[in-house]
């Protein structure tokens, strides 16, 4: 009887765990899932490859400027995985983190580069969101190619 009370509570414990304290579905990878958890584009040359696990997963990408003297001159490519239609977002914001605008960038269709290239002013950060566009645009075993770059 006393192995059957600890057995049962064991899998109570264990089902609450699994219940209470698990992640985020959307977030595996546990970075870049939301604009306050973004990936820092630091340096003058960032590049990652990172795959699309649902429709509602989402890759946010930050370049700050807050604390910088003057204006940074950049560009961002993506370049998703053969046949897959991603969305590229820009979300700018001011110093005090108030959006400033919003854009959605080039819409190129299925399988083709998303490009855009600015200037993030002094105290402003440039946000970017990688996204899938359709019911059919996302695979969890192919990355899609995200670059970052200064300019002068």
């Amino acid at each position: 009887m006393k192995r059957y009370k600890k057995l049962s509570a064991l899998v109570v414990l264990a089902a609450c765990l699994m219940a209470f304290g698990s992640g985020s579905a959307f977030a595996k990878h546990g970075w870049g899932d939301t604009m306050r958890s973004a990936e820092v584009l630091s340096g003058s040359f960032y590049q990652s490859w990172v795959p699309l696990e649902s429709l509602s997963d989402e890759d946010w990408y930050v370049y700050d400027n807050s604390y910088g003297s003057f204006d940074q001159n950049y560009y961002v490519l993506l370049t998703p995985p053969f046949g897959l239609n991603l969305q590229l977002q820009y979300v700018r914001t001011d110093y005090d983190n108030n959006i400033i605008s919003i854009n959605y960038i080039n819409q190129n269709g299925s399988g083709l580069q998303e490009f855009h290239s600015g200037s993030v002013k002094t105290g402003e950060k440039a946000f970017y969101r990688v996204m899938p566009v359709g019911a059919n645009d996302f695979d969890p075993n192919s990355k899609y190619k995200f670059d970052f770059k200064k300019t002068i």
